[in-house]
């Protein structure tokens, strides 16, 4: 990597960690919109890893569709409204776009391709954002958010420091070349004294809470990882996107906190709710 490359790369960065806190950190509301922020963005380039041929305007309606949903319901459930009317509006959002496919498509092949990509779509990205959105319950404490972020961010930075000097055992070589033995069990233990840390950091927060997501996060954000390099991998292309200079797209930076995600709103409803 050149200095050129280096230098935008770690402007970029930079300004993805303090988006990120300040959207998470600043009130409930820019916590919601950083939400559909990565609903938006990943779904669109979901859809162009799985190489679904959609018209550009059908695209954008999807892409629209599944962030206002995310808006939406995290809106409803900071001012405590019943959320079994939300629990229901993903699946029928769903199918009513499938139903449009089955009125313009004639292709039974066509129509599976398609359809198959708009399931996986609002599964793997959408359904993990309005997981997001349990934090809002009973009221927003971004501490919670902060504890999943960090721990993803820490498990990458060791890992990779630890992978390249002492990663010569390789774990994953026809997905993701770059991940090795030593550098995913560094980056774990890293993540295990962090949850322990974070007791020490932030004592209201319920002690179990931060210890599982400290075990179980450099696990989850692997399969998050790998998930993504095999899409990667699958549409032939290096970044899952070009919106984020020198880190490729929305999914490159978050695909680890959308299987963590789910794990951390999973914890919260046990010691919190």
């Amino acid at each position: 990597m050149n200095k050129t490359e280096l230098l935008k790369r770690s402007l970029t960065g930079i300004a993805i960690v303090g988006a990120t806190l300040a959207m998470v950190i600043y009130s409930p509301y820019t916590y919601i919109i950083w939400l559909m922020l990565i609903t938006f963005f990943g779904i669109g380039e979901y859809l162009h890893l799985e190489l679904t041929k959609l018209n550009a305007e059908l695209a954008l309606f999807i892409q629209v569709i599944y962030s206002l949903l995310v808006g939406l319901s995290g809106y409803l459930l900071f001012h405590l409204e019943d959320p079994l009317f939300i629990i229901s509006v993903l699946p029928v959002t769903m199918a009513g776009m499938i139903l449009i496919q089955i009125l313009t498509i004639q292709s039974p092949t066509e129509l599976m391709q398609k359809g198959k990509s708009l399931f996986a779509g609002a599964v793997y990205i959408c359904l993990p954002m309005l997981c997001g959105c349990i934090f809002l319950v009973p009221e927003y404490s971004f501490h919670f958010v902060l504890v999943p972020i960090i721990t993803i961010w820490v498990n990458d930075i060791i890992a990779y420091l630890i992978g390249s000097i002492w990663g010569s055992k390789k774990i994953f070589p026809l997905i993701s070349p770059g991940k090795s033995l030593q550098g995913t069990l560094g980056g774990a233990l890293f993540t295990i004294l962090l949850g322990f840390l974070f007791i020490r950091i932030w004592p209201e927060l319920p002690r179990g809470y931060s210890l599982i997501l400290g075990v179980f996060t450099p696990f989850f954000a692997l399969g998050g990882d790998l998930w993504e390099s095999a899409l990667k991998r699958s549409a032939g292309v290096k970044d899952s996107g070009n919106i984020l200079p020198g880190h490729g797209g929305i999914l490159d930076r978050y695909d680890s906190l959308l299987f963590v995600l789910p794990v951390a709103a999973l914890v919260y409803f046990i010691f919190v709710l």
